[in-house]
């Protein structure tokens, strides 16, 4: 699903509460009186919020480096001081543009969310069961959206509806930030579709809202809940394991039968249909190609290494992730490695999201999709909730099963619960890097509160900065704790 634009009412930002101001003079301007009329009103108004998941502050740019850099996998030596101090958690402005981005852009696309809540219902010139999952779909998108800001701000506020210039809503505790996500969601699958076809592929389905509800009860260690969903998600879902890890990761890939859902990027040749790439990989793609501003750990890389074939090849699902000097040779945006990086020849570099093969360089404008879920995430997690309830027989299963697609050595029976909580540990580092999830189980796992484990870390990535426990929560961005009295900043900052 390749998103139009809509009206502009629905693409200004606002701080948080804020909104634009639709009683406009121009009489070819639309307002909120004259839309929310009918079927393609709801339509672009849903496009709108689907949108937001693309800007820099949610899945286009920033979320991989307040996920995955600051966390043990990636680091940052980039010559923007600020964006490499972000990475380890230290902020000289809490306005810094990655903060400030990541608080904005997730509201503002919450702000198109509730219009599309609020307004939608009443439109009774359209079809009530796709008036139903339009609605679901918002719904949808807003629990997302909250699960970003509970997992890396804490107690944030939870707006509901159309905002207004004066509004100031109160800050929640995290505990009710998760009772709406999963509000949302459970409303959410109850009307959406099992899938979609032709151009409204990538739009959220009922799988999407169940595997989402999963790892919220995942993130608050709620494991029989997690379990539950996971489940449905598995034997109901009709998803399959792709036979390559890395076609996951290309165009090819989109939409696949391994994807459960992913935002949907747009090359430059789109952007003037309103869509837009991702720039991940040109913020942290290999230099020359990309700018480097992050790079993953040497620790990571030998996470791979530790991991073989029955053949004693390293685990494959190293070259689909990362750039390095590979015996026999490897070649980076069409050059061999030693040939691009004679004087780097030890460095690594990610790959994972870049558009590798198609020139020698690697665009702005990105449009490979951003993965969210997908069914080898699914399956780890569900090994993860059920290890933690003692169920080691079906964990290891589906532990084994992951590492079936990728021809590595199956784990044999036998392990105690902790011994199988840290192969699940090591299986999603192979699996899931660069997707936002290492730094979610270092949290729900308890490792940033934990002074043995913080020093484990910081042995695997210098850079890792959690010493201080306040810093597992960024702090919320200056500008908006000063206009909202109701807004208190997080403690240690």
């Amino acid at each position: 699903m390749k998103l139009k634009t809509t009206l502009s009412s629905l693409l200004c930002g606002v701080l948080l509460a804020g909104c634009v101001d639709l009683e406009l003079t121009d009489p070819n301007q639309r307002t909120t009186d004259t839309f929310w009329k009918g079927r393609n009103d709801a339509l672009q108004g849903i496009n709108a919020a689907y949108r937001g998941l693309q800007d820099n502050g949610t899945y286009g740019r920033w979320l991989t480096f307040a996920y995955d850099l600051r966390s043990d996998i990636g680091h940052s030596r980039s010559p923007w001081g600020d964006l490499a101090n972000f990475t380890r958690s230290v902020l000289g402005s809490y306005d810094f543009e990655v903060n400030r981005e990541i608080w904005q852009h997730h509201y503002r696309a919450i702000f198109r969310a509730n219009q599309v809540i609020a307004n939608v219902p009443a439109i009774t010139a359209m079809d009530a069961t796709l008036r139903d999952r339009v609605v679901g779909e918002a719904k949808f998108v807003r629990a997302l959206l909250y699960f970003n800001l509970v997992n890396l701000y804490g107690n944030v506020p939870v707006i509901l509806d159309p905002s207004e210039p004066t509004d100031r809503p109160n800050q929640q505790a995290a505990e009710q930030v998760w009772a709406q996500i999963e509000k949302d969601l459970t409303e959410a699958r109850a009307v959406l579709p099992a899938s979609y076809t032709g151009d409204d592929r990538g739009r959220a389905t009922r799988w999407a809202a169940t595997a989402l509800l999963g790892r919220a009860h995942l993130q608050q260690r709620e494991w029989p809940q997690a379990s539950q969903m996971f489940a449905d998600v598995i034997a109901n879902g009709g998803f399959r394991l792709l036979p390559s890890f890395g076609d996951n990761f290309t165009m090819a890939g989109e939409n696949s039968v391994e994807s459960i859902f992913e935002v949907q990027f747009s090359g430059p040749q789109l952007l003037s249909a309103g869509s837009r790439g991702q720039n991940i990989l040109k913020m942290i793609g290999p230099c020359g190609v990309g700018f480097c501003d992050g790079e993953p750990t040497e620790w990571y890389f030998n996470v791979f290494q530790q991991s073989r074939t029955a053949t004693g090849e390293v685990d494959p699902r190293l070259d689909a992730t990362l750039f390095y000097n590979k015996p026999g040779g490897m070649d980076v945006y069409g050059r061999p490695f030693a040939a691009r990086y004679p004087n780097r020849i030890n460095d690594k570099f990610w790959k994972k999201y870049g558009e590798h093969w198609v020139r020698d360089f690697q665009d702005w404008d990105n449009a490979v999709n951003f993965k969210v879920m997908r069914l080898g995430q699914i399956l780890l997690l569900q090994a993860e909730a059920l290890n933690e309830q003692n169920q080691s027989a079906p964990a290891l299963a589906l532990l084994n099963e992951v590492r079936a697609r990728a021809g590595v050595t199956p784990v044999a029976a036998g392990l105690t619960q902790a011994q199988m909580r840290d192969m699940i540990m090591r299986e999603q580092l192979l699996e899931l890097g660069l997707e936002h999830e290492r730094f979610l189980w270092l949290k729900r796992q308890g490792w940033l509160g934990d002074a043995g484990r913080i020093a484990q870390l910081r042995a695997n990535d210098p850079d890792f900065n959690f010493f201080e426990p306040h810093r597992a929560l960024l702090p919320i961005p200056v500008t908006e704790v000063n206009l909202n009295p109701n807004v208190k900043q997080n403690p240690g900052w």
